[in-house]
């Protein structure tokens, strides 16, 4: 079977060296990020490759609208200079924020949804659970990544380090 349709070449790869990367605010406050002297990003987004099984590796660097282009991987980017890094850090951490759930303080059921309070590392969460089963990332054989009806996720590391109530709670919850 033949195709007129032209196939089109996915785009290179293009890995970077922290070298090649400055990441810094402009007067106006914007965050830039220069890559190799030869192109200049605004307010680029910063997105780890693999977020949940090795997520300092490879960050995929991004101009900044929906669907924006990748112009490049940035290996090792904890080697940048200290201004880019800690700026990096910051977007890490504001896109990537997911509390650790320490305890369940409690978890009521109403009408096809799931109210909780967790005892997070960030302090107490509250979270309304819709639909668990879709929501649940299972990471192993005891650490589970729950995502509630607005979009944010509650890592728990080791369910089975959770206190017997907790664990009561979550057999519920799940």
């Amino acid at each position: 079977m033949t195709t007129d349709a032209k196939t089109k070449e996915p785009p290179a790869l293009r890995y970077l060296d922290p070298g090649q990367v400055r990441v810094f605010r402009s007067p106006d406050g914007r965050v830039r990020a220069t890559v190799a002297e030869e192109r200049s990003v605004i307010a680029p987004r910063f997105l780890r490759v693999h977020p949940l099984t090795d997520p300092d590796r490879y960050l995929s660097i991004r101009e900044a609208e929906p669907g924006g282009q990748e112009v490049g991987l940035l290996r090792h980017w904890q080697r940048l200079d200290r201004e880019s890094r800690e700026l990096v850090q910051a977007e890490l951490d504001r896109r990537y924020l997911h509390p650790v759930v320490k305890r369940i303080v409690s978890a009521k059921h109403f009408w096809g949804l799931t109210l909780c309070v967790f005892e997070t590392d960030r302090g107490l969460r509250e979270a309304t659970l819709r639909d668990t089963r879709d929501n649940v990332i299972y990471l192993g054989e005891a650490r589970i990544l729950l995502t509630d009806a607005e979009g944010n996720r509650y890592d728990f590391p080791d369910t089975g380090a959770l206190d017997p109530a907790s664990r009561a709670l979550l057999a519920q919850i799940l």
